[in-house]
């Protein structure tokens, strides 16, 4: 059950996997490739007949081993010298000329004594099972999953490392090789937790084509206890981590293997004490693999694709970087839709399988769409049929229904100091539960009704001659909805300040300070009664209202609801003529061109739509509200656990509960002398970046990975999904959360991450928007047209490369955004918060 990677027998793949036998034939080949051995996959095999691995997801739990195994390996590892190793997967399908699985079988570096050995061969046999292996066979139609053998070597300490195609893998060019490089392993390359600086290299003759350095702003080394990430340091970031004699030597070994295999080659490699080590060699599977063959065309979508690529929208536009407090309740969520999906007969990603974490915190998004069955489509119709024939007029008595239900839970959990822990879990789950069923039915009650009713709308609008002229949120601009009527309360505070004289202390104290002194004047204690009222009202607004438990509302932080009167204040103080530029046209104008122009019989079927649709646009509002009544009620009972826990020496600071998974919370709170949290605490805080960066990659946004320093050149255009009609000029102000609200200034267009109801205020004053995420049919969009303002959604990126205060132009028509100046104006400086402050309202 174990070679060597001299033995001969370890050449052969069906023993050693597609890794172990390329290194062996690389050390035969007199390549400098670090000592070890091979778990053969006669073990693996062994082990799944004994039901060791059979089944399993992970390799965490003390599984059987095959009979004489353990005292082999453990043999082995002492002839190796028991040093650190890399403890890598290596199957039987893997590195192959069709066929690469990189990445999807499991890898585990740093692994030092015997116990961790065991332990990390057990997860590497494990990850044959794994659902990022089954779905990449599932996608390139290999029906059954291979033995899977396990690599087990010397650990190296590299200066440098990195990944060296043999050609360019986006044109397959005879000559033209690339090299990405960074400090410290390669694992920072190969999983994209940094941004590795990148060259471009010529074989005839061999030279250097071109340098690219990225930020390198973290490395992983091997450190007493396993691998470490560190920060690099400035200097080092700020120059190439390679130079040419290393990168010819590097260029000299990819072309040895490259004669040697006769196809391209994927190496990994890295820099020791000067010298070049390889770490892997396999053929480069991202073109056919023939000499000067260019990459094939890429052919139209399937609407497979299209599916996943409108749920990777709608979850990066909804879910924005949420954290593994957040998980469980996203998993309830698309539990809830997917329940209706199925009735109708799809068959939808499970949660699990959707929204994913990881040890270190990080969340992806894995949008792939089981097999559809078109016989079950056939449940369609009348799923469709049931939901057109609800009465949206009854969303009033719905409303009252729900919030009794809310009432009963609310008072539950006033007195949630007095509840043991298994009452706090079980209103957890209440008020999540709850949510996710109002998520149900609103999907089912006005959602699904609402997208068929605003086709037969428009569609008579088209029969008018209207077709291009009438905008869905035409039809609902004297209505009296969630967001409307929210909206209207924060004018409405705006005008009470300015009549109580407390604009001019608002605009130069900034909005904590500004609340810590209202109670101290007359006229403030006034604005403080209605700010009470107004929070009652509405204060459950969020500014990502579908995670549950990271999003903050303005009852919890008022100082972002004072920070919006800010800028609607400063938007009151814009000049009468850009206000009147962006006022759009009343909605009775529309109704009344439409009505003129239809025939008699058409208009009262125009009148009757326009009437439901309004209806249903209500219930659609209303139940995003109630969702985030509960989300509100359900981070009431997770505040009193973390306090619990902070107050049992668990955790250090309340605010890190949103560090951990859901089961972590609860194993805590029930079990907290088994549970040991400082260290975990401190490295998920520590991955945060990367867990941006990686929620941005898994949802498409593929320009996450470039350095935060980066800048498009003048003139160039970031393209994204044209939302608002209409072009405009004017400084970017990139505002990330709501805190930076009252940074935003009249005539900047708003650059942002995404949008919802509690930033629409914000559209009183911007001149124009773009959006990381989002779409035409999203929140920002519609609130875009209602107020008349360019918008570009989706624009991957967008808050990365557009530079705070820098002139650009925003085509709302064609989805365009494009840079005017490379000169940043600086942003208008903002009082600093007060250290110490308290601004909640309750």
């Amino acid at each position: 059950m174990i070679l060597w990677l001299d033995d001969a027998e370890a050449s052969d793949r069906s023993l050693t996997g597609g890794k172990g036998a390329s290194l062996a034939q690389c050390r035969q080949l007199g390549l400098p490739v670090p000592d070890g051995f091979c778990i053969t996959t006669r073990a693996f095999l062994a082990a799944s007949r004994s039901g060791a691995v059979d089944g399993q997801t992970n390799g965490t739990h003390p599984l059987p081993l095959p009979p004489g195994f353990e005292s082999a390996l453990l043999d082995a590892y002492d002839r190796l010298g028991r040093p650190a190793v890399a403890v890598r997967s290596s199957g039987a399908d893997e590195d192959g000329r069709e066929t690469s699985l990189a990445g999807q079988h499991d890898t585990v570096l740093g692994v030092s004594g015997a116990a961790a050995l065991l332990d990390a061969v057990r997860t590497c046999w494990a990850s044959a099972f794994n659902e990022r292996a089954a779905e990449y066979r599932r996608r390139r139609e290999i029906t059954e999953a291979a033995p899977i053998a396990v690599v087990v070597q010397r650990m190296v300490d590299p200066a440098v490392s990195g990944v060296l195609f043999t050609r360019d893998p986006l044109s397959a060019a005879a000559d033209a090789a690339v090299v990405s490089a960074s400090y410290g392993l390669g694992e920072s390359v190969v999983s994209g937790h940094v941004v590795p600086d990148v060259f471009k290299l010529s074989a005839s003759p061999p030279r250097t084509l071109s340098r690219t350095m990225g930020s390198k702003e973290t490395r992983m080394d091997l450190g007493p206890r396993g691998v470490v990430t560190t920060q690099v340091p400035s200097a080092e970031r700020n120059r190439l981590c390679l130079d040419d004699d290393q990168l010819l030597r590097l260029l000299d070994i990819g072309m040895r293997l490259e004669e040697y295999y006769g196809c391209a080659q994927d190496v990994e490699w890295a820099l020791c004490d000067g010298e070049v080590v390889l770490l892997q060699a396999r053929p480069v599977t991202a073109f056919a693999g023939r000499a000067g063959s260019a990459a094939p065309p890429a052919g139209p979508r399937s609407m497979r694709a299209r599916a996943e690529e409108l749920i990777r929208a709608d979850v990066a536009e909804h879910l924005p970087c949420p954290y593994p407090l957040d998980l469980s309740a996203a998993h309830r969520l698309v539990e809830a839709v997917g329940a209706l999906l199925s009735r109708a007969g799809f068959n939808p990603p499970a949660p699990e399988a959707l929204l994913q974490g990881d040890a270190d915190g990080v969340i992806r998004l894995h949008a792939s769409l089981p097999p559809q069955s078109l016989w079950g489509l056939t449940r369609l119709p009348a799923v469709v049929g049931r939901s057109l024939r609800h009465d949206p007029g009854c969303w009033p008595q719905e409303e009252a229904a729900i919030r009794r239900r809310l009432g009963r839970l609310t008072r539950c959990i006033d007195r949630r100091a007095e509840a043991d822990s298994a009452t706090l879990l079980r209103l957890l789950d209440q008020a999540v539960d709850a949510a996710a069923h109002v998520l149900h039915d609103r999907y089912r009650n006005y959602l699904v009704p609402l997208a068929v009713n605003r086709a037969v709308t428009m569609r008579l609008a088209a029969m008018a001659g209207l077709g291009d002229g009438v905008q869905e949120e035409d039809l609902y601009r004297d209505l009296s909805y969630a967001t409307a009527a929210a909206n209207a309360g924060i004018s409405r505070l705006g005008e009470r300040m300015r009549s109580l004289g407390l604009e001019r202390r608002l605009l130069q104290d900034g909005p904590r300070p500004f609340l810590n002194g209202l109670d101290a004047t007359p006229a403030g204690r006034k604005l403080l009664a209605e700010l009470h009222q107004f929070l009652d009202d509405y204060g459950a607004r969020a500014g990502s209202p579908y995670l549950a438990f990271s999003a903050r509302s303005w009852r919890e932080c008022p100082e972002d609801l004072i920070g919006l009167i800010a800028v609607q204040l400063r938007g009151m103080n814009a000049s009468a003529r850009e206000r009147t530029e962006n006022e759009p046209p009343s909605r009775p104008a529309v109704m009344q061109d439409v009505t003129a122009r239809l025939s008699a019989p058409l208009r009262g079927c125009w009148h009757r739509s326009v009437a439901r649709q309004r209806a249903l646009h209500v219930g659609r509002e209303g139940t995003l509200y109630l969702i985030e009544e509960f989300f509100l009620q359900a981070r009431r009972v997770m505040a009193e656990i973390a306090g619990r826990l902070v107050a049992g020496g668990v955790l250090e600071e309340a605010e890190d509960v949103v560090l951990l998974y859901d089961a972590e919370v609860r194993r805590a709170l029930t079990r907290p002398a088994e549970v040991g949290l400082t260290s975990l605490i401190t490295r998920r805080k520590n991955a945060r970046a990367r867990a941006r960066e990686t929620w941005l990659r898994s949802c498409g946004a593929t320009d996450a990975a470039e350095p935060a320093d980066y800048r498009p050149a003048e003139g160039l255009a970031l393209r994204g999904f044209p939302s608002a009609a209409g072009r405009v000029r004017g400084r970017a102000r990139v505002i990330l959360e709501p805190r930076d609200f009252g940074r935003l200034h009249a005539g900047e267009v708003l650059v942002c991450p995404f949008t919802d109801p509690s930033w629409t205020p914000l559209f009183s004053l911007a001149a124009g928007v773009v959006a990381d995420a989002g779409g035409p049919l999203s929140h920002a969009a519609i609130i875009a047209r209602e107020y008349g303002i360019p918008t570009v959604l989706g624009a991957t990126g967008a808050t990365a490369r557009i530079s705070d205060g820098e002139l650009i132009e925003v085509d709302g028509s064609v989805g365009v955004v494009t840079r005017m100046s490379a000169t940043p104006e600086p942003s208008i400086p903002q009082p600093a918060p007060a250290e110490g402050a308290n601004g909640n309202l309750g």
